[in-house]
């Protein structure tokens, strides 16, 4: 049977754990079944999705520019293909092109991939980009760059920007892999059927793995400003090129958080630092000062969940930044005007991940 799996997988009988009952041979076949599952699927669902105003995330340069930047974490180290899709048109006849490229946290380049825009209305498009080469990388930066093909003659406008690391297919290839550096061993499902010996490596091998994949990021949050829009047409390219104050309120998810899950993970993008500024994150307050991305862990508060945890029946956490306005703050605001300015800190991009 070789390291295979189902699409879902079939659960095994938690009531077999029980102890003195008889030990099943089928229980055992569920569990490397869902454990080989748990490592092709786990961290697969959106890792990006980015909504933006009509006429904000715009170009209309005819050289690739930098519009939004992104890090994400990595499912595993055998999960290299990323699907992005996107929404968006030109505003006239003619071609923009939208590329995406990806480095990971090896400072390995791991390629790019273009996506052509001919459409005049919003419509979807979509391109599957596979990493140059193989990785042992904890994550990925994304820069999402744009042009269109003639000068001061239309813009390439998006819309929508989402993306998700593409599930493993089954059977697993053969022996151990890792994630990152963290052992995980897909089982061969023969060997867990009858008549062949339950030996204590079967015991280890599935310790390691649940404990591996405990460890598995998810994205709860990720968010760019875009960095350098332009257009052909006066009043367009206003969109939010930093975080500012009223995003405290408006910039929020929320998300099940576990017991158990470790610490939160969390990325700002900052530019034009000057000394020690300062933000806040769910209620926390980080000094920041270092230009690029910087990194802050802390755990959650769990005794606060949300009023929509009974309308779901489990508890929900809000995810989101929180009210920082010193004159130390890295939040805009209409009296700073960073973006304005182009010259003051200010934080650019944003990604919040958890176990």
């Amino acid at each position: 049977m070789g390291n295979t799996f189902t699409s879902p997988p079939t659960i095994p009988d938690t009531g077999d754990l029980v102890a003195g009952n008889i030990i099943k041979t089928a229980s055992f076949e569920r569990m490397g079944d869902l454990s080989n599952y748990l490592h092709a699927y786990g961290g697969t669902s959106t890792c990006l999705s980015q909504a933006f105003d009509r006429n904000t995330c715009v170009t209309k340069s005819t050289t690739f520019v930098d519009l939004c930047r992104w890090r994400i974490p990595i499912p595993s180290n055998d999960h290299t293909t990323i699907d992005f899709h996107v929404n968006a048109q030109v505003t006239t006849t003619g071609t923009g092109t939208i590329k995406f490229t990806l480095t990971d946290s090896n400072s390995v380049a791991q390629g790019d991939s273009s996506i052509s825009i001919t459409s005049t209305s919003m419509g979807l498009a979509t391109v599957s980009h596979s990493f140059s080469s193989a990785t042992t990388a904890e994550y990925v930066d994304i820069v999402m760059s744009g042009k269109v093909a003639a000068a001061n003659t239309y813009d390439l406008d998006i819309q929508i920007v989402a993306a998700r690391f593409l599930p493993l297919t089954s059977p697993l290839s053969a022996g151990a892999t890792a994630q990152g550096t963290d052992k995980i061993t897909p089982f061969g499902l023969g060997r867990l059927a009858a008549n062949y010996p339950l030996t204590s490596r079967a015991g280890v091998q599935w310790r390691t793995n649940i404990q591996t994949m405990r460890s598995r990021k998810r994205p709860l949050l990720s968010w760019s400003g875009i960095e350098n829009p332009s257009s052909v047409f006066t009043g367009r390219g206003k969109g939010p090129k930093s975080l500012g104050v009223g995003d405290v309120e408006n910039m929020q998810i929320q998300a099940p958080l576990f017991i158990g899950g470790g610490v939160l993970t969390l990325w700002i993008y900052v530019v034009d630092i000057s000394g020690t500024k300062k933000f806040a994150f769910m209620g926390r307050v980080f000094e920041v000062d270092t230009d690029g991305w910087n990194e802050f862990t802390f755990l959650p508060d769990l005794t606060n969940t949300t009023e929509e945890s009974l309308s779901f029946g489990i508890s929900l956490y809000k995810i989101h930044p929180s009210s920082y306005n010193q004159s130390d703050t890295l939040l805009d605001n209409l009296d700073r005007r960073a973006a304005f300015f182009g010259n003051l800190p200010r934080i650019t991009a944003l990604s919040l991940w958890s176990n």
